[in-house]
């Protein structure tokens, strides 16, 4: 018998979700770029640029390598060291005026970032089901929101002493690693392990008998879908007001932060609505980012269009969605893999959309930000369509089952 976790700790529920906090938050920091390109004047402003962007790259490189590093070291000392990697490549800046070492440290941001990405999830599906497991993964994108919002503010306050200044604000990186040593300890780990190695023997025949998860694979792609689409809303919506002659424009960037925020509200509740929606859950985001879509290019003024951004933010209940779908499809053994698939298709979803955008319109033979939007929205009802076959199929298994269930307690 292995020893039991107390999974109703609040000291492990927020060390866990404590390292979802500055995931998203590589971005917080450019407001310094004007500043920068100012300083560094040997360097083009596309390569100043650049280095809001270089994260990405390590973090998606890393996602695709944390799998392979968790089973060498573990996944605790994976994320630790994600974290570490994480704190040293953000607050590095702050130290130097070395335009490369800038740029390597920034590469480490964005790779400490992707060594613990994936736990962000998995260490929620190691030790929650069900219903916990639904509420602690709607937390968890919220807080990742949440922090990115705070760090913004944090930069914003810091850059008004200097741009080196500003990259403090990864510092922290240093409560977080704290409340995760604290809450999810080796012990605990170690437990975790236990209990999977049990679990496993009693599944000996898994890889013999165990299917492709066809299905989250789908959702996988549909999550591909749904980043090409939903990007318009950052990159677009500017050019749709000025296209709409909105007055008030400067209130563009308020709106989409505190859209952001409300997005995190509505995904902190992501366990309640799943119990109402189930695998309908996506097919509803996918519904309120095409009516905030159509709100936002049928604006008659900003207080419509910062009304609509609220509701396109609202379809961040997929993020909770497609990861919880993941975890209940695939089989332990390969969990950690294909969140990196999902995580990496994200990513890629998110990075790709302005070329996918312009493609898509090139094809159709149109132009102009409003048009985009309405690419954007066909792409949101096909991946809409695709979950509510997905949901159909899901709850025909699922009605199988109890059927079978019923048939074997009778026999």
């Amino acid at each position: 018998m292995t020893e039991t976790i107390n999974k109703n700790s609040t000291l492990l529920k927020v060390g866990v979700l404590s390292i979802s906090t500055l995931l998203t938050a590589a971005g917080a920091v450019s407001g310094t770029i004007p500043m920068m390109a100012k300083e560094f004047t040997n360097q083009s402003t596309a390569q100043v640029q650049a280095l809001i962007t270089i994260p990405s790259i390590g973090m998606v490189i890393f996602i695709l390598l944390s799998s392979l590093i968790i089973k060498k070291i573990g996944k605790r000392k994976t994320v630790l060291l994600g974290l570490i990697l994480g704190l040293i490549g953000g607050i590095a800046p702050f130290f130097t005026n070395d335009f490369h070492i800038i740029q390597i440290a920034r590469f480490i941001l964005g790779a400490g970032n992707g060594l613990y990405s994936t736990s962000t999830a998995s260490l929620i599906g190691d030790i929650w089901k069900g219903d916990e497991q639904r509420n602690l993964l709607g937390y968890q994108s919220a807080i990742q929101t949440f922090g990115q919002s705070l760090a913004v503010f944090v930069a914003g306050l810091l850059i008004g002493i200097n741009w080196h200044t500003a990259y403090l604000v990864y510092l922290i990186f240093i409560p977080i690693i704290i409340l995760f040593v604290l809450g999810y300890t080796s012990k605990t780990e170690k437990t975790i392990q236990l209990q999977q190695k049990e679990a496993a023997s009693h599944k000996k025949v898994e890889k013999k008998t165990t299917k492709l998860p066809i299905i989250a694979m789908i959702a996988i792609l549909m999550s591909f879908v749904y980043f090409n689409a939903i990007m318009p809303q950052q990159t677009t919506t500017p050019l749709v007001i000025q296209a709409l002659g909105l007055k008030h424009q400067e209130m563009f960037s308020t709106a989409l932060a505190v859209a952001g925020l409300v997005g995190a509200v509505i995904t902190a509740f992501y366990g309640k609505i799943y119990r109402i929606f189930k695998h309908y859950t996506p097919v509803l985001a996918m519904l309120m980012a095409i009516v905030g879509y159509v709100g936002v290019i049928y604006s008659p003024n900003m207080i419509i269009f910062t009304i609509s951004m609220f509701i396109i933010s609202g379809s961040s209940l997929i993020f909770p969605y497609i990861y919880g779908a993941v975890m209940e499809d695939v089989p332990s053994t390969s969990k950690d893999f294909f969140l990196s698939v999902a995580k990496v298709f994200n990513n890629g979803g998110a990075y790709i959309s302005p070329y996918t955008m312009a493609a898509t319109a090139s094809m159709l033979g149109i132009t102009g930000p409003i048009n985009t939007i309405k690419i954007a929205m066909g792409y949101l009802f096909f991946a809409g369509l695709v979950f509510v076959i997905l949901a159909i199929v899901r709850n025909k298994k699922a009605n199988k089952s109890l059927i079978d269930d019923k048939a074997i307690k009778r026999a």
